[in-house]
């Protein structure tokens, strides 16, 4: 299944385009391997550390205190959109208050710190109960839209969920194209 759907995605990514791909540790390794055997070419991959994680309450291993997500092109040699000084400016977490207020902008790293979704973010079925176990936040798909997309760009997510990078997307001026299975994350 992993094949499939990241070879359809290769096969309508831009050669000027590029994926994000994110997962846990019970599925990235194996993602990364099949995107490596596709021919994708990595760009970074990226931490995203969550400062709020779901507690371990077995205490039958470590806190997944984060996921990663790979940033690939169809090809080493593509020429893919990056907001270098976009991304400066929204690195916000490798500053102190004084180098933000000066102007000091740093290189945006590869570990980025955001809270899971919560509160009203959080969205939730008629139960109270969550809608849907990984819900990405916001922040996190605004990084990722602005700095690797245009104005005017389509934006692909083959699996929507609660549709939060479409609406995302729609706010930064991109065109979503959003497929999901489940009529409740649709709805």
């Amino acid at each position: 299944f992993t094949t499939q759907w990241l070879s359809e995605c290769r096969r309508v990514l831009k050669d000027t385009g590029s994926i994000w791909v994110i997962g846990s540790m019970q599925c990235i390794y194996t993602i990364g391997g099949v995107m490596q055997d596709l021919g994708y070419w990595f760009v970074n991959d990226v931490i995203w550390h969550k400062t709020n994680p779901t507690p371990n309450f077995r205490g039958t291993r470590l806190n997944n205190s984060h996921e990663t997500l790979i940033w690939a092109t169809k090809s080493e040699e593509s020429k893919f959109t990056f907001h270098y000084k976009t991304a400066k400016e929204l690195n916000r977490d490798a500053l102190n208050e004084d180098d933000w207020a000066t102007g000091l902008r740093k290189q945006m790293g590869s570990v980025w710190r955001f809270p899971v979704c919560q509160g009203r973010e959080r969205l939730k079925n008629d139960a109270g109960l969550k809608l849907h176990s990984t819900q990405k936040p916001e922040a996190l798909l605004h990084r990722i839209i602005t700095i690797s997309s245009n104005i005017g760009d389509t934006v692909l997510d083959p699996f929507g969920g609660t549709m939060t990078t479409g609406a995302v997307a729609i706010q930064l001026g991109r065109k979503p194209i959003i497929i999901e299975q489940e009529a409740e994350y649709f709805n």
